[in-house]
């Protein structure tokens, strides 16, 4: 009798531990769906305005804040859309991909260096091409990269961030794509700006 008890408090045990798991899963996957649209309607709603702006000295950064909306990234033919914040820690990464803090934030003024997690939003990075077009909207207006090469390297690496030939557009997602836990290695995607 003692052990049917034990079943049933353990069996009882595992099927609430596995709803609570359930529901901080639907929670958070509810708070990414949620900050992706507020952040799509606030750059919808950003007007770009037609007159050009005066050219900024390289060395003059704009001011952003951790969070903050930039743009939008789109790979159309991985079907591949989502919003990117400033910054690119855990929070970040957890409602959208993170716009690398150091790189560069409009295209022509160096690498823009932008990461999301393999296994949310750069999914579709393991079928990417050399030749794919990948767009970024930002209020300030779109660009247009097409990717260059992939390449494997340690998380240590940030050479791969640096401005280089081929590299106006750099893509940092954990590798290998189907890793249990913290993948060892991160997979690469460099572009070149065309329009």
């Amino acid at each position: 009798m003692r052990k049917v008890g034990f079943l049933f408090w353990f069996g009882s045990a595992l099927v609430f531990g596995g709803a609570a798991i359930l529901a901080i899963h639907w929670r958070n996957l509810l708070e990414s769906i949620s900050a992706q649209g507020k952040a799509r309607e606030w750059l919808n709603a950003t007007v770009v305005t037609p007159a050009p702006a005066p050219p900024t000295p390289p060395a003059v950064r704009p001011t952003v804040r951790r969070g903050e909306v930039l743009g939008e990234l789109k790979i159309p033919r991985l079907n591949l859309s989502v919003m990117v914040f400033e910054g690119a820690d855990s929070a970040i990464l957890k409602i959208g991909a993170g716009h690398i803090p150091g790189t560069a934030l409009r295209a022509g003024n160096g690498n823009i260096g932008i990461a999301a997690h393999r296994d949310t939003y750069f999914r579709p990075l393991r079928d990417i091409h050399k030749g794919d077009v990948i767009m970024l909207r930002t209020p300030s207006g779109a660009s247009q990269f097409a990717v260059t090469e992939t390449e494997i390297v340690q998380p240590s690496d940030v050479t791969v961030l640096a401005k280089a030939p081929g590299r106006d557009l750099t893509l940092v997602t954990c590798y290998p794509f189907s890793y249990v836990g913290h993948a060892p290695q991160r997979f690469i995607v460099h572009a070149k700006k065309t329009a």
